[in-house]
């Protein structure tokens, strides 16, 4: 009993240009149990006997149930000798060979003469074919079984043949036979040796297998060799005809210049813009930077110890005087400063007589005396001033006598080097001019192409700026003061294709005429008109020239021969100045019908 296997079968059909080493590998290559196999209409390479050997003994290797489909008899004929199934069509039942009485009786040896030659039995009719089921009903293993049955009766045919011998040997040996042990001997080993050679020329024919194959194993380099070389052949001529043809247009156009003059508004609010009307949106675009810049300290300062000591001041007249130094009082010595450091009194109420006493001067005088203690207004060993030291005078009482008692001592000298006001005033106009600049190319040349930059809107804010060592501070030895500041660079930008659009829009252009490069648009009189709003000029140049799309361009082109481009444009276009060609490779001589392989690229005329 069979199953209906319908995944199992696969139809190949054999071109005629296949080889039988193409149809071995089509069969060893497929992954089904059942293989129809269906030559073309001239079978040339079924026609050998040997291909189809090569053919059964392929699929009983792989285990495939081979079906030579065809109504051809000189094929049915060698698939039967073959053990190969035949189906006259791929819905047909298929024909499985079978042993008949023929082909037994060739088997035998030719009669003796004198014996009456027997009568060939007729060949089984179609009727009488076995039936079998369609390829579509088949189960693969029964046509795999009857396939090496039928493979090891005709071996086990071949070797009974092989082993008979004929009927001339038999004559022979029966003449030659006798009851002698020595000539019994004889005969059976030369049995023996016509029984035992064709085993061994069989064996050395299945070791070389079939000479076609052994070709093809001989030559195997020259095949894989040839094989990839026909595929890269292949490759090459896809690229070269399909892929590799480009060409492209550099197509200059003749134009002429116009000047573009327009007052606009920007607004910092996107919903107060109106494009239409010449309102653009803008964008504040900013820059943090923390800059620091060293600068030199030229101020000297003496941080010494000042001189102290004390003072006698001293009066003399008729009347009552008084004279208060108050703390701060100032007396002065050959230039030099000192400064009172308590509050003293000199004073004569004019009637104590026991400080009076006669003098050349006066009929009647009073001599009075107060110690000040002073100290140096500044550090210094020159304030340092011995005792008894005339000189001395009292900013505050010219009048009075001043003179030191003792040593003024104590003042040193130690001058080191201070910051001014003045150097810090140098050094903050240095860094504002040295990081306006640096911070207005960084700010700009983050800013996208795509937008335009209002120049006149920049702007720089600087915090405090703080300086080290501070103003008066003394600077240590191997530093060097610097000033550092945090600054924001601000600019207002605004779309760039926005403002092209407007200016295309707002230039007037004859029919037939369109705008191919606008130049750098600007803004003069650029002010903030209230709060949010700027208002100034916008004004630029551009070229004009004929209308000529690339569309149109590639209309006129398509499939032309690349010499005829030019004629063809200039006639068809004469704003067109010049058109240059480059071609991807140089056996290209037509515009590729493909446009994604033509590139046109419209320039100004310079």
């Amino acid at each position: 009993m069979c199953y209906i296997i319908f995944m199992n079968k696969e139809t190949i059909y054999v071109d005629s240009t296949d080889d039988i080493t193409d149809v071995l590998t089509k069969i060893k290559s497929s992954e089904k149990k059942i293989i129809a196999l269906v030559p073309p209409k001239k079978p040339t390479i079924f026609l050998s006997s040997i291909n189809i050997k090569l053919l059964a003994r392929t699929a009983r290797a792989e285990k495939k149930a081979l079906v030579l489909v065809t109504t051809d008899d000189s094929l049915t004929r060698l698939a039967m000798a073959a053990s190969l199934p035949v189906a006259s069509s791929l819905k047909s039942r298929p024909v499985m060979p079978e042993k008949s009485a023929d082909s037994s009786a060739s088997l035998k040896s030719e009669p003796a003469s004198g014996e009456a030659v027997p009568e060939p039995k007729p060949s089984p009719k179609a009727s009488e074919t076995p039936k079998r089921p369609s390829l579509d009903d088949v189960d693969p293993e029964m046509l795999l079984n009857d396939d090496e049955s039928d493979s090891d009766d005709s071996d086990e045919t071949d070797e009974d043949d092989s082993k008979t011998p004929s009927s001339s040997d038999e004559t022979s040996d029966s003449d030659e036979s006798s009851d002698s042990p020595v000539t019994k001997k004889s005969s059976l080993e030369k049995v023996k040796k016509r029984s035992e050679k064709p085993k061994k020329e069989k064996s050395e024919k299945e070791k070389s297998g079939n000479p076609f194959i052994a070709f093809l194993n001989k030559k195997k380099s020259w095949v894989v060799f040839g094989t990839v070389a026909t595929s890269a052949v292949i490759v090459f001529f896809v690229w070269a005809l399909m892929i590799a043809p480009k060409i492209g247009l550099v197509v200059k156009v003749r134009t002429s210049s116009g000047n573009f003059s327009e007052n606009v508004s920007f607004v910092t609010d996107v919903m107060k813009e109106n494009k239409g009307e010449g309102v653009f949106s803008v964008h504040e675009e900013k820059l943090e930077k923390s800059q620091e810049i060293k600068f030199t300290a030229t101020g000297q300062k003496d941080l010494g110890e000042p001189a102290s000591g004390s003072l006698t001041v001293y009066y003399q007249d008729t009347k009552a005087f008084s004279f208060n130094f108050s703390e701060g009082s100032v007396f002065t010595y050959k230039g030099l400063e000192y400064t009172a450091t308590a509050s003293k009194t000199l004073s004569w109420d004019g009637e104590d007589d026991s400080i009076c006493g006669s003098s050349s001067s006066f009929s009647k005088g009073c001599l009075t005396s107060v110690v000040v203690s002073v100290k140096a207004s500044a550090p210094g060993e020159n304030y340092n001033v011995s005792g008894r030291q005339s000189g001395w005078a009292s900013r505050d009482f010219p009048e009075i006598s001043v003179y030191n008692e003792s040593d003024l001592t104590g003042g040193t000298s130690k001058v080191v080097t201070i910051v001014q006001q003045s150097d810090i005033d140098l050094a903050l106009d240095k860094l504002k001019n040295e990081t306006k600049e640096s911070g207005k190319t960084e700010l700009f040349g983050k800013i996208s192409d795509t937008a335009l930059v209002l120049g006149d809107s920049f702007k720089v804010d600087a915090a405090e700026p703080k300086v080290s060592p501070a103003a008066g501070e003394e600077v240590p030895e191997g530093t060097t003061p610097s000033i550092s500041s945090k600054t924001t660079y601000s600019v207002l930008t605004v779309d760039r294709t926005h403002v092209e659009n407007f200016i295309t829009d707002k230039a007037n252009l004859e029919e037939g005429r369109k705008i191919y490069s606008v130049g750098e648009p600007f803004v003069e009189y650029f002010a903030e008109t209230e709060s949010g709003v700027y208002g100034g000029k916008l004004k630029t140049t551009y070229k004009f020239g004929p209308k000529i799309s690339e569309t149109e361009i590639l209309e006129k082109i398509d499939g032309q021969k690349v010499g005829r481009i030019e004629p063809i444009l200039r006639d068809e276009f004469p704003g067109i100045a010049s058109v240059s060609l480059e071609k991807s490779v140089f056996w290209v001589n037509r515009v590729p019908k493909n446009p994604n392989r033509v590139t046109i690229k419209l320039e100004v005329e310079e």
